[in-house]
């Protein structure tokens, strides 16, 4: 009879597909199993199967759960008479009539812990099948081999199924089934750590049927918690062989962007709330291991931000957005440079003008910049936005014009802010130099000298220096602010100016006391 197998099927509703994967048990060439199948709560027909299938074959086990629940394998085998080996087939594949044979011949063969097979992937939408994943021929390894090839040989046991191991070992490895997507590979890496000898044959037994209703194509809030976690299992278990060098560290972080980018696009198909996609844009944007992986250079690399900026352009060109502080938070990292845009008050604007859009896609922060100075200019939806306050958050630090919301002072002094933002200080002070001589009142005439000074000091040219100086000493007397005035007066004086329109200054100041 040989030693006996453990099998386990969890279905829920997998008509379609369950009779050919129940088969594929029941003819096999090895017949000395138990088959345990779940019925996870079917609600299409799929449990009348089941049960005529447990009624007239004894090594069926069929155990009924009223409702869809995750449930952990190692809470369900124990009550079952248990055999020397377990394998897992999911309730939409089916195998080789000589799985069970193979497989176990390989495993007993080579006093294996773990033997693995290759798979071959049946494109459902296309009747097409293709082999997924198969060697050239069987290779047996050491647990601290596996680990030092692990990114050559990693697809292979990154999943429960297509794999027989010890039931026994498995049933005492501590397993992390609480994530929801990628629990296979952490399972399998738990498994493993116990494993003295892995072998992978040169066999391609197990068929894995891909469909669009199939779990691992549906969208889950937590699924990016779990990409995390396969993260964190791959490392934790190549550190432990001390063969987390360079190279495996660049291949994570591939598999990592490779992981997120399944998740994103099930994000951009899922059928949530526009501000539901950005909230999660956001909280994937902004993970630390996000930043890490974002520095690999590579092909993923570039499909992971076209695939973000698609979702998070298309969400935002919809008018429908609300969340600003996570959509910030996204341009962040798309947008380094013109995030600062992306305000609450700016949402509407940039679902109205797509030349915004366009700017802030390409991070074009000269452009997007020049386009807002533009609809100041043009007094175009003066009334629907604060255009001001948009360019206020934008300019950064180390611009004379940070600090501005004022969005008339930008549309009085236009041509002047539009050369500030280019840098062009030369050329704006020379500007400036000519509004002083030719107007008699500026607006805001104290924000504009102070301006005026910072790029005079910013061009080390004394003599706009001086005179900006003494303009706003006259401002200040003008308006009454003599203790302003005089200590602009005295600081003039430590430079050692001496002119007219110095003394004059003074003079009037002293004359006052």
């Amino acid at each position: 009879m040989g030693r006996k197998v453990t099998i386990y099927t969890r279905a829920y509703n997998t008509k379609p597909y369950l009779k050919q994967c129940i088969e594929s048990v029941l003819t096999q060439t090895y017949s000395n199993f138990e088959y345990i199948l779940v019925d996870n709560g079917c609600t299409d027909g799929s449990s009348q199967i089941m049960a005529d299938y447990a009624a007239a074959d004894k090594r069926i086990h069929l155990i009924r759960f009223e409702e869809n629940r995750r449930v952990s394998t190692q809470q369900i085998l124990p009550k079952f008479e248990m055999g020397d080996y377990f394998t897992v087939l999911d309730s939409d594949d089916w195998w080789e009539p000589d799985y069970l044979e193979r497989m176990i011949n390989f495993l007993i063969k080579n006093d294996l812990d773990l033997a693995v097979t290759g798979t071959i992937q049946y494109l459902e939408a296309h009747h097409i099948s293709q082999v997924m994943r198969k060697l050239e021929k069987p290779t047996i390894l050491t647990q601290k081999q596996f680990a030092q090839y692990y990114p050559k040989l990693w697809t292979f046991p990154s999943t429960v199924w297509a794999s027989i191991m010890k039931l026994d070992m498995y049933l005492d490895t501590p397993l992390p089934w609480k994530y929801s997507y990628g629990v296979d590979t952490m399972n399998m890496l738990q498994y493993i750590k116990q494993c003295s000898r892995i072998g992978i044959d040169n066999s391609a037994l197990y068929h894995y049927r891909i469909h669009p209703k199939s779990v691992s194509y549906q969208y889950d809030p937590t699924r990016f918690n779990s990409n995390i976690a396969i993260y964190e299992h791959i490392r934790e278990f190549l550190e432990l062989h001390h063969t987390f060098d360079t190279p495996k560290q660049e291949w994570l972080k591939q598999v990592h962007l490779a992981s997120m980018l399944a998740t994103l696009q099930l994000l951009k198909d899922a059928k949530v709330s526009e501000d539901e996609k950005i909230a999660e844009c956001a909280r994937i944007a902004a993970h630390p291991l996000t930043a890490t992986a974002l520095t690999s250079d590579c092909d993923e690399r570039k499909q992971w931000f076209a695939l973000m900026r698609e979702i998070v352009f298309h969400a935002l060109s919809s008018g429908t957005l609300s969340d600003a502080e996570s959509l910030h938070t996204v341009f962040q990292v798309l947008s380094p440079r013109s995030c600062g845009a992306v305000q609450s008050g700016s949402l509407g604007l940039f679902a109205q003008e797509a030349s915004l859009r366009d700017a802030l896609q390409a991070d074009d922060w000269d452009r997007l910049s020049a386009l807002i100075i533009e609809l100041i200019t043009q007094k175009k939806y003066s009334e629907q936005y604060d255009l001001g306050e948009i360019l206020y958050g934008m300019i950064p630090d180390s611009l004379p014009l940070h600090g501005i919301a004022d969005t008339r002072f930008f549309r009085e002094y236009a041509e002047n802010c539009m050369l500030i933002l280019k840098r062009n200080y030369a050329d704006a002070l020379e500007q400036m130099t000519g509004l002083l001589f030719e107007r008699q009142k500026l607006y805001d005439g104290e924000r504009f000298l102070n301006i005026y000074l910072t790029l005079a000091a910013l061009e080390n040219h004394v003599p706009a220096f001086i005179f900006g100086k003494l303009q706003l000493a006259k401002l200040f007397l003008r308006q009454d602010r003599r203790e302003e005035c005089r200590a602009v007066v005295d600081e003039l004086v430590e430079m050692g100016i001496d002119n007219d329109e110095l003394t004059a200054l003074h003079q009037e100041l002293e004359g006052a006391q």
